[in-house]
C-alpha cells in the first residue's frame, strides 16, 4: 500500500500540476507580502527540486543561506506549506547556496553527511547537522566530547548512563545529536528514541488519558537500544513522569541499553527529582561542559567563517568573541548579525561594525540581573500595561505586540531556551515563541532607528546589566 502511495505521489511531482517556478514565484511572492522587512533575505531564492521528501531551495551564496537557515527557516517553512499543502502535502524544506547544491550533485554523498536536516528516528528527531564533525572541541567541553565519541562508537558498554550538565548554549544538545548520528548511521537495526524531557512528559499525560499506558512502556522498555532526553531537569516535581521514567531507566539499563540524558546541572544537585531516580543518574559518568574561553570562542568563529566561505582577521574574530556572551548560541548568534549586516550593507567587516553591532544588538551584561522577570515588568511598565497581561491569553493589539517584544528580549538578554521563555509568557509553546522572535526582528529591519521602542528597551537593559553603550 505504501508503495502504491509512494509512487502515485512520485507520478504528481513529476506531472505539470507542479510547476516548480510557478510554486516557487507563489513563495517568494508569499514573504514579499507578509514579511516585507526580510525579503531581501529571499531576493535570490529559486525552487530547484521537490520529491516525495523533501524541498530543496537554493541562494545566491552561502552566507544567505546560512542566516535563512538560522533565523528565518520556520517563515520559509510555513509559507512553503501555505502555498503547497493541498497539492503537495507536508514536507521538509531545505535551503542551500548555489555552490553547495552543485557539489552535492556532483560528489557521492559521505557516510555521515551532516547536511541531510532533522531525521525521523523510531521516536523523536535528530539534529544532522549536530555531527562531531561539526562540534569544536577546546578545553571547557574535550571530556564530554571524548566521552560522548566513546558512547556512540560502543553504545551500552561504556559510561552508561551518560550524563552531560552545564549552562544553557554551550553544546550539550549538540553533543547528544552527534552520539544519535553517529550510531544511526552506523547502526541502521538501532532503534534510537531521540526526545527532550517535556516530549517525554507529555506522552505520558497522554498516554493516561487514552488509556494507553501499556502501548507507551513498551515502546520505550522493550522497543528502544538508545534513549536520548535532552534537559532531564524539566521532569522535576512530575511524579507520574518520573515513576515512568525510573521503570523505563531500569529496563533498558538491565537490557544494556544505551541511555544519555543532558540537563543544566550535575545530578546531586536536581531538585524535585526522587532520590531513587538521582542515585541512578549517577551510575555511569557524569561530565560537565564549561563555558567557553576567548581562544575556544575565536576556534569556534573560524570554523563558522569557512563553512560560509568567507575569510576575517583574526583580530576582528577576537573581538566579535570577547563582545558575545559566555554561550556557544549568543556567540555564534551575535557572529551571524555581524555577517548579515556587512552583507546586507556591503560594509567591511571590521572591528568598526563589529563595535556598531555590538552597541545595537548586545550587552557585557550580568546575566543575574537580567531575568525574564525583570524583561517582563520593564515592559509592561514602558506600555502602560501588567505583568498579568503579558503571561495571559489575551490577544488584543495593545498586549500582543508588547508581548512579542518582551519574548524577543528575554531571547537576547537571557540564557534561556524557548522552552523556559514560553513557560515565563503563560505556558506558551515553543512554535509562539519562534513566531514572536521573528515578527520582532522583522519590525527592527523596517524600522532600525534608534527611537525605535525596542531599541529604547534594549538600551535600558544594557544600562541596568552595567553594560557600557557606544553612542
Amino acid at each position: 500500500m505504501e508503495d502504491k502511495q509512494a509512487q502515485k505521489l512520485n507520478e504528481h511531482l513529476d506531472s505539470d500540476l507542479v510547476d516548480k517556478n510557478v510554486l516557487g514565484a507563489m513563495v517568494l511572492d508569499n514573504i514579499s507580502q507578509n514579511y516585507p522587512g526580510i525579503k531581501q533575505f529571499f531576493s535570490t531564492i529559486k525552487l530547484i527540486e521537490v520529491n516525495d521528501k523533501q524541498a530543496t531551495f537554493i541562494v545566491s551564496d552561502v552566507m544567505t543561506s546560512e542566516w535563512i537557515n538560522n533565523h528565518y527557516m520556520h517563515i520559509l517553512e510555513k509559507v512553503f506549506w501555505e502555498e503547497s499543502e493541498e497539492e503537495l502535502g507536508f514536507k521538509k524544506v531545505v535551503v542551500n547556496s548555489q555552490d553547495a547544491y552543485k557539489s552535492r550533485n556532483l560528489k557521492p554523498k559521505k557516510k555521515g553527511s551532516s547536511a541531510r536536516g532533522l531525521t525521523r528516528v523510531h521516536e523523536g528527531t535528530l539534529n544532522g547537522r549536530q555531527s562531531f564533525g561539526t562540534f569544536v572541541k577546546g578545553a571547557s567541553n574535550t571530556l564530554a566530547a571524548i566521552a560522548a565519541e566513546r558512547v556512540a562508537d560502543k553504545p551500552g558498554k561504556s559510561y552508561n548512563p551518560l550524563f552531560v550538565y552545564g549552562r544553557t548554549g554551550l553544546g550539550k544538545t549538540h553533543l547528544l545529536n552527534a552520539v544519535g548520528n553517529t550510531i544511526y548511521d552506523d547502526n541502521k537495526d538501532f532503534k534510537i528514541c531521540s526526545i527532550s524531557a517535556e516530549h517525554f512528559t507529555n506522552k505520558v499525560i497522554s498516554s493516561i488519558r487514552s488509556g494507553k499506558t501499556k502501548e507507551l512502556r513498551d515502546s520505550f522498555r522493550f522497543d528502544c537500544d538508545v534513549l536520548l532526553i535532552d534537559d532531564i531537569q524539566f521532569i522535576a516535581g512530575k511524579e507520574g513522569t518520573q515513576q515512568e521514567f525510573f521503570y523505563t531507566f531500569n529496563a533498558l539499563y538491565d537490557a544494556n541499553k544505551q541511555i544519555i540524558l543532558t540537563s543544566d546541572r550535575p545530578p546531586h544537585q536536581l531538585s524535585g527529582i526522587q532520590e531513587r531516580l538521582v542515585s541512578r543518574l549517577e551510575w555511569g559518568f557524569s561530565v560537565e561542559v564549561l563555558p567557553p574561553d576567548v581562544e575556544h570562542r575565536v576556534a569556534i568563529l573560524q570554523t563558522k567563517a569557512k563553512d560560509l566561505g568567507i575569510r576575517i582577521d583574526e583580530e576582528v574574530l577576537f573581538v566579535v568573541a570577547e563582545k558575545s556572551g559566555g554561550s556557544i548560541r549568543e556567540l555564534e548568534g551575535f557572529f551571524n548579525n555581524v555577517v548579515g549586516q556587512a552583507s546586507m550593507l556591503n560594509v567591511a567587516l571590521d572591528k568598526s561594525l563589529v563595535n556598531d553591532v555590538s552597541s545595537r544588538l548586545l550587552s557585557t551584561k550580568s546575566v543575574d540581573l537580567i531575568n525574564i522577570e525583570l524583561i517582563q515588568k520593564e515592559v509592561a511598565a514602558f506600555f502602560g500595561i501588567s505583568v498579568q497581561d503579558l503571561c495571559s491569553k489575551k490577544r488584543t493589539k495593545g498586549v500582543v505586540r508588547p508581548r512579542q517584544i518582551a519574548i524577543y528580549l528575554c531571547r537576547i538578554f537571557t540564557d534561556e531556551s524557548l522552552l523556559q521563555i514560553g513557560r515565563g509568557f503563560g505556558g506558551r509553546d515553543h512554535s509562539t515563541v519562534l513566531h514572536s522572535i521573528a515578527t520582532v526582528e522583522d519590525l527592527l529591519a523596517k524600522n532600525p532607528s534608534q527611537e525605535n521602542p525596542i531599541r529604547v528597551l534594549q538600551t535600558k537593559l544594557r544600562k541596568i546589566s552595567g553594560g557600557k553603550l557606544e553612542d
